[in-house]
C-alpha cells in the first residue's frame, strides 16, 4: 500500500519536511494500517517499510499503550504527548522514546499520526547543551555573546567576576560603553565596531575598566557567528586578563629606555625600585650590590627604614647571613616567609622584626658568567610566600638589574682603561694630566715638580729576554717607586718604560734628591726568572711654575730634559732648560708666520723649464714655492714644505700653487708668450679633498685653460700607496684632462707594474739617478730601464737634475725625450721666462742633438 492520500495542499507542502525529518513519523488509517513512514521511523523501530505498509500499526504503540486502541491512544489527552515510553524494536530490544499520536491531519479525518523520537537523541543533546554552558561558566577567561545591534546576550561567570557586573546589570548593554575606561584608546574600539562582523574576527589589547572603576588590560578576541545563510548574526567575546603581563611589559620597556640613557647606576637602582613599587604596592623592594670583599652594599633600599639599611651594608655574605646573604653564597633564591622563625635570621631577628619587617623574598643578580653581583629583594609587612605575579616581577626585575650591573661594570672597566696603566696599575698619562691641572686650578701659587723617569737601554731587556720578561721588570720598578709615594707624590706610567712622578711643594734642592733615590732604587739588581738584572734610568725634572703653567707643557718638557740626559750618556739627572729648545719655539713661530704668509699671499712661485731633447725646444714649465719672509728671510722649500704638512697648512698650500700657476698661465699667454704646460707639485694630503677636483676645474673656467695645460706632480711613494679614495680624486682630475706626473720615479723600483693601474701621463728620473749615473753602472742602466719603460707605456719622461754636458749625452743616447735642470736653467721669476725663452739660442738646441 502507498501513500497516495490525501491530496490536500496541507499535505502537499508538509511531505518533504515529514521525509527528511529526523523525527519518526507513521501515518496509519482509520483501521489502523500503517500507510506511511519516513526513514527515521525505520529506523527507530527497525522495520523496512515493506514489512509495515497495509499492516496494523500496533506493533509500533509503546508497550505501555499496546493494550488500547489507536483511537484511545489519540483520545487519551494525557498520552499524546508522552514522554519516556517505551517501544518494541524488530529485533526485540526496547527503547525509550517519546511518544505523540493524534488524529485528523494532513487533510483526513480517519488518518492517525504517529510521531516518536528517541529520548537517548534528545538526552544527548540536553548534555551537550549541559556541557556546553559548563564549559562556559568555568573557562578561565571571560566570555560574552553579543547580537548585531552589539548589545550582549549572554556572559560566564568569569566576565562577572572580572568586571564586577551581574548578568542583569550587563544584559542589553554595549560592552564598549559598558567596560571602557577614559583612557581607552577610542581607535581601538572603533576597529571593534567596524571589524567585529567581518569574517576574519578580531583581536587587539584594550585598556578596560570594571564596574568599580579599577583599570586592566584585556586581550580581546572577537569571532564573528554566521547562520545558514551567511550573514553573521552574532559574535562570541573572548577576554583575557593581560594586566600583570602588561605591567611587566611596561617594567621592562621603561628600564631598558633608562639602560640607554645617560642615567647614572645609582638613580637606575633607585628608578627599578620605584616601578617595581608601583606595580606590586604590597612590597618594599630593596637592591643590593656585592662587593670585592663579598658584602653587601646597598643600591637602592629607599622603601626600607634607614636604620635597617645601615644595618644591612657591609654585612659579610654567606649562610645564615639573613636571606640576601644567604642567596649570595648559595646562588639561589631565598624565601623566608616568616623572619620571626627562620634560623637564617637568628641573632638580628628582634632588630629586623622591630621595624616591622615579617618576611623575605631575596634572589640573586647574576652576571652572564654565573657569580652574583648582587640581590633583589621584595619584603614583605605581613609573613607569607611571594605570588605568581611577584615572582614574574622578580624573573624581569633580576634581569634587567643584571644588565644595568653589566653597564655599570663595562663603565667603570674603560674608565680604568683611560686613566690606569693595565700593566702596572698605575695613573696613565690622561689620570696624571687631570690631577695635575686640578693641582694647579687649587694651588696656583705653591711649587711643584714634575719628573719624567726612563729606563736606560730598557729595549736590550726586551730584545734579550723577551717582552714577557721586560712587563715583569716594569712591575718590579713600579713597585720599587712607590715605596717613595708619600702624600705629597703622585706616580705614574705613561707610555713604555717610562715613569711620571709628580711631587708637590718640592723646590729644585728637593727634586734633586727626590732624583737620586728614585735613580738609586730603580738600580738595585733585581730577578727575573733566572736572570738577574741591573737597570739604570734618565731623569728629566721641570719645575712649576718656572718650566710652565700647564699640564701638557709640564710633561713635555720633563721629558725632554730626561730625554737630554740619555743622550749625554744615561744614569744621570737634567731639569728642563728653556735655551736648549729655541729651535722648538722658532719653529712655533716660523709656523704662525708660514699661515700668515698662505692666507695673505706672500708666497710667491718660481718656474723650471723643461726642454725637448731633441731640438731644445720649450715643453714645459714646473712651479716651484718661494718663500720670503721680511724678519725670517729667504726659508727653503724643503723646510716650510715639511713645516705646512706638520701644522695642517699643506693642503692651503697646494691650492694657493694650483691658482697662483693658473693665473700665471693666463697672464703669460695674453702677452703672447707660449708656454705648452705648468706643473705644479702637491702633497699627498691634497689628494684626501673630495672637492679637489670641482676647485681645479673652476681654476680652468676662471682663467680659461683646458686641462691639457696643467699637469699636477706627486711622488712615486705616495702615487704607489693611495687609497681607493684618493684613487677616486686622481681619476676624476684626470678626467679633466689634466696630466699626472710621477715625481721621483725610480726610488720605488719594485712598485713600476703599479703604473699600469694609475692614469699617469708622465714619469719623472729621481735627480739621485742623474747625478751618480755616470760612476755607477747599475745606475745607468736603472736609468734607460725606466726610459724605456715609458716609452713602452706612451709616457713622457722627464729626467731631473741635469746640471753637465755629460749628463746630457748619456740621456740623450738612451733617447730620454724631456729634460730638466742647472744646464738648462735655475727655477726663475716669471718676469724671467720671456728673456729666457728669447735668449735660448738655437745652437743650444743643436748641441742636445
Amino acid at each position: 500500500m502507498t501513500f497516495d492520500r490525501p491530496e490536500t495542499g496541507v499535505a502537499q507542502r508538509l511531505l518533504p519536511a515529514v521525509v527528511q525529518s529526523l523525527v519518526a513519523f507513521v501515518l496509519a488509517d482509520d483501521e489502523e494500517n500503517v500507510l506511511f513512514l519516513n526513514a527515521a521511523a525505520e529506523n527507530l523501530w527497525g522495520y523496512r517499510k515493506e514489512d509495515l505498509l497495509g499492516k496494523s500499526c500496533r506493533i509500533l504503540l509503546p508497550l505501555e499503550r499496546q493494550s488500547s486502541s489507536l483511537a484511545a491512544v489519540a483520545a487519551d489527552e494525557s498520552s499524546r504527548m508522552s514522554e519516556n515510553m517505551h517501544i518494541c524494536r524488530k529485533d526485540g530490544d526496547t527503547q525509550c522514546v517519546d511518544f505523540f499520536c493524534s488524529r485528523g491531519v494532513l487533510g483526513g479525518e480517519g488518518h492517525y499520526l504517529i510521531q516518536a523520537f528517541a529520548f537517548s537523541e534528545k538526552n544527548a543533546l540536553r548534555e551537550e547543551n549541559r556541557l556546553l554552558r559548563l564549559i562556559m561558566n568555568h573557562a578561565a577567561h571571560a566570555v560574552f555573546i553579543i547580537d548585531r545591534q552589539r548589545r550582549l546576550l549572554q556572559a560566564n561567570k568569569a566576565f562577572t567576576e572580572l568586571f564586577g557586573y551581574t548578568l542583569d546589570e550587563a544584559m542589553g548593554k554595549a560592552p564598549g560603553e559598558l567596560l571602557s575606561s577614559p583612557r581607552t584608546d577610542i581607535s581601538a574600539l572603533e576597529r571593534l565596531r567596524s571589524l567585529a562582523w567581518m569574517q576574519g574576527g578580531y583581536k587587539e589589547e584594550i585598556l578596560a575598566q570594571d564596574k568599580y572603576g579599577r583599570e586592566l588590560w584585556v586581550n580581546c578576541s572577537l569571532n564573528p557567528i554566521a547562520g545558514d545563510n551567511g550573514e553573521i548574526t552574532n559574535a562570541v567575546v573572548v577576554l583575557e586578563d593581560v594586566t600583570e603581563r602588561r605591567l611587566i611589559r611596561d617594567l621592562e620597556r621603561d628600564v631598558l629606555r633608562a639602560l640607554t640613557s645617560s642615567t647614572s647606576f645609582e638613580d637606575l637602582g633607585g628608578y627599578i625600585s620605584r616601578r617595581v613599587k608601583e606595580i606590586a604596592p604590597d612590597i618594599l623592594p630593596s637592591l643590593l650590590r656585592v662587593d670585592e670583599q663579598d658584602r653587601l652594599r646597598l643600591w637602592a633600599a629607599t622603601y626600607l627604614p634607614d636604620g635597617y639599611n645601615a644595618m644591612v651594608d657591609g654585612v659579610q655574605t654567606g649562610e645564615g647571613a639573613g636571606s640576601c646573604g644567604t642567596a649570595v653564597a648559595r646562588g639561589k633564591p631565598v624565601v623566608t616567609e616568616d623572619i620571626a622563625s627562620d634560623k637564617l635570621w637568628r641573632g638580628v631577628r628582634e632588630a629586623v622584626l622591630a621595624y616591622g619587617l615579617r618576611a623575605c623574598w631575596s634572589y640573586p643578580i647574576k652576571r652572564p658568567d654565573g657569580s652574583v653581583a648582587g640581590t633583589f629583594a621584595f619584603y614583605s609587612q605581613q609573613p607569607g610566600r611571594p605570588t605568581a605575579f611577584h615572582e614574574y616581577i622578580i624573573e624581569a626585575s633580576t634581569h634587567l638589574c643584571a644588565l644595568a650591573i653589566e653597564r655599570e661594570e663595562s663603565r667603570l672597566q674603560i674608565s680604568r682603561l683611560v686613566q690606569f696603566d693595565q700593566l702596572t696599575g698605575l695613573p696613565n698619562r690622561n689620570h696624571l694630566a687631570r690631577y695635575i691641572g686640578e693641582w694647579i686650578e687649587q694651588n696656583p701659587r705653591q711649587a711643584m715638580a714634575v719628573f719624567s723617569i726612563g729606563l736606560d737601554r730598557f729595549k736590550d731587556v726586551n730584545d734579550a729576554l723577551g717582552h714577557s720578561a721586560g712587563d715583569r721588570a716594569l712591575v718590579q720598578i713600579a713597585g720599587r717607586l712607590l715605596e717613595h709615594v708619600n702624600l705629597n707624590v703622585f706616580l705614574g706610567r705613561t707610555e713604555g718604560d717610562l715613569f711620571v712622578i709628580v711631587a708637590t711643594h718640592f723646590d729644585a734642592t728637593e727634586a734633586s734628591r727626590l732624583a737620586e733615590r728614585l735613580r738609586a732604587a730603580i738600580a738595585a739588581p733585581m730577578s727575573i726568572d733566572q736572570d738577574r738584572l741591573s737597570l739604570g734610568a734618565s731623569v728629566g725634572i721641570s719645575m712649576y711654575p718656572e718650566s710652565g703653567s700647564c699640564c701638557d707643557a709640564l710633561l713635555e718638557q720633563a721629558k725632554k730634559a730626561m730625554y737630554q740626559a740619555k743622550a749625554s750618556g744615561g744614569g744621570a739627572c737634567r731639569f728642563f732648560d728653556y735655551e736648549t729648545h729655541s729651535e722648538a719655539k722658532t719653529r712655533l713661530f716660523v709656523g704662525q708666520e708660514l699661515r700668515r704668509a698662505i692666507v695673505e699671499s706672500r708666497l710667491h712661485l718660481h718656474y723650471q723649464p723643461q726642454v725637448r731633447a731633441g731640438d731644445g725646444t720649450l715643453y714645459g714649465v714646473e712651479a716651484l714655492a718661494r718663500w720670503s719672509d721680511p724678519e725670517l728671510g729667504s726659508i727653503p722649500p724643503g723646510k716650510f714644505i715639511g713645516l705646512a704638512e706638520e701644522i695642517g697648512e699643506i693642503e692651503n698650500l697646494g691650492r694657493w700653487a694650483l691658482r697662483e700657476a693658473c693665473r700665471q698661465m693666463e697672464a703669460w699667454r695674453g702677452a703672447g708668450i707660449g708656454i705648452p704646460v705648468v706643473s705644479v707639485n702637491l702633497s699627498p694630503f691634497s689628494f684626501r679633498d673630495r672637492l679637489l677636483p670641482d676647485y681645479v676645474a673652476g681654476l680652468l673656467k676662471e682663467y680659461g685653460l683646458s686641462g691639457v695645460d696643467l699637469t699636477i706632480e706627486i711622488t712615486e711613494s705616495a702615487a704607489m700607496s693611495l687609497t681607493p679614495e684618493k684613487l677616486e680624486v686622481v681619476h676624476a682630475l684626470r678626467a679633466l684632462g689634466v696630466g699626472l706626473s710621477v715625481d721621483d720615479f725610480g726610488t720605488g723600483f719594485s712598485s713600476l707594474s703599479n703604473l699600469v693601474t694609475l692614469p699617469v701621463t708622465e714619469v719623472k728620473i729621481d735627480r739621485s739617478f742623474i747625478d751618480r749615473c755616470l760612476k755607477e753602472k747599475q745606475l745607468r742602466s736603472l736609468v734607460a730601464s725606466v726610459i724605456g719603460i715609458g716609452q713602452a707605456l706612451q709616457l713622457a719622461v722627464v729626467a731631473e737634475g741635469v746640471e753637465t754636458e755629460e749628463q746630457m749625452a748619456l740621456l740623450a743616447l738612451h733617447r730620454c725625450p724631456v729634460m730638466q735642470g742647472y744646464l738648462f736653467s735655475r727655477p726663475l721669476p716669471p718676469a724671467d721666462i720671456p728673456a729666457w725663452l728669447s735668449h735660448h739660442s738655437p745652437e743650444k738646441r743643436g748641441e742636445m742633438r
